[in-house]
């Protein structure tokens, strides 16, 4: 059963099936007939006919791609992207040298049905696509329905002990990240360790949420000095929902704010993009102080590229009064 579904998605795989035999077809007979397409215009034909045979073999394996992605264009929105980026530049390319005259109009017929007749239904699925993850998340998190101290008896650390029984025993820091090719997750375990000390001295336990395997965590930690540390691996974003976790829009994850901070990361700390390895990019991340079942705390970050105020979060009056008494 499809909790989210769209009414276009018959259209959109139509028109996937239509490109794709489309490329194909046109590629085939660039190959098998390189100067055919320069007759119909009466056109010079090219000095290199190997290269524009490539040219053609570059339109079949597009058209593939394209019968591919047909079978669930929402989730295949990638290939539908490669096509979309390919076919704009095309477009742009032909537009600056006509206007510089370098390029005769008789070309345009071929841009128009190679290129420029694709951007807007390859536009439209993108934009559903990127809208359909987002319908999605509100779904899972509606859903999931799950008070805290629920999900907190769900979820156990790498260590084999629940979340809840952790924050039983003390306050429990629960750093959500985002990814560990992110600059700011990057930069999240840099103030993690260097805070840890003065964290765990106010009797609160950093626990990281992630959504990796636990063997890439560990590897990645281990950069940060901080493999020690108790971590959840929650690669359906489960957790991130049960905490009202959502995705970041544009704005949030590559808004200009976030590219001034990125920058700036990159030249200070090298804290360079790395991949993601197939997990959630627009995942937003959070920071969360659990204390016996309950959130004390909470950070939502507005963009990727906020700064938490960690030791403000870390701490718990009331908790350390509890513990005292």
């Amino acid at each position: 059963m499809n909790i989210v579904y769209s009414k276009n998605t018959p259209w959109f795989k139509a028109v996937l099936y239509i490109a794709g035999a489309y490329h194909i077809l046109w590629g085939i007979s660039v190959i098998i007939f390189p100067f055919f397409w320069f007759d119909l215009a009466a056109l010079s034909h090219p000095n290199y006919t190997q290269l524009w045979q490539f040219i053609g073999l570059y339109e079949v394996v597009f058209g593939v791609g394209y019968l591919m992605a047909a079978s669930n264009p929402l989730r295949h929105w990638r290939v539908v992207l490669m096509g979309f980026v390919t076919k704009l530049a095309v477009t742009l390319g032909f537009t600056y040298f006509y206007y510089r005259g370098e390029e005769p109009f008789v070309i345009f017929n071929m841009v128009l049905s190679n290129h420029i007749f694709w951007l807007i239904p390859f536009l439209i699925i993108l934009y559903n696509a990127y809208r359909h993850q987002y319908l999605l998340d509100n779904e899972m998190i509606h859903l999931n329905g799950l008070e805290v101290s629920e999900l907190l008896d769900f979820y156990e650390t790498n260590k084999g002990e629940s979340l809840r029984d952790l924050s039983a025993k003390q306050p429990v820091m629960l750093v959500f990240l985002r990814h560990f090719g992110c600059t700011f997750c990057k930069e999240t375990l840099w103030f993690i360790n260097k805070l840890r000390p003065d964290i765990e001295a106010k009797g609160t336990k950093i626990v990281l949420v992630h959504m990796h395997n636990e063997a890439k965590a560990n590897e990645e930690l281990k950069k940060y000095n901080l493999q020690y540390l108790d971590t959840v691996s929650d690669p359906e974003s489960m957790l991130y929902k049960g905490f009202h976790l959502k995705r970041g829009t544009l704005s949030q994850v590559l808004g200009y704010k976030v590219w001034i901070r990125g920058i700036y990361l990159w030249i200070t700390k090298g804290a360079f993009v790395s991949s993601p390895d197939g997990v959630d990019t627009f995942q937003m991340p959070g920071i969360f102080l659990v204390h016996k079942g309950e959130i004390i705390k909470q950070y939502i970050h507005l963009t990727a590229a906020d700064i938490p105020p960690y030791m403000e979060l870390a701490t718990c009056e009331n908790c350390i009064s509890a513990k005292a008494s």
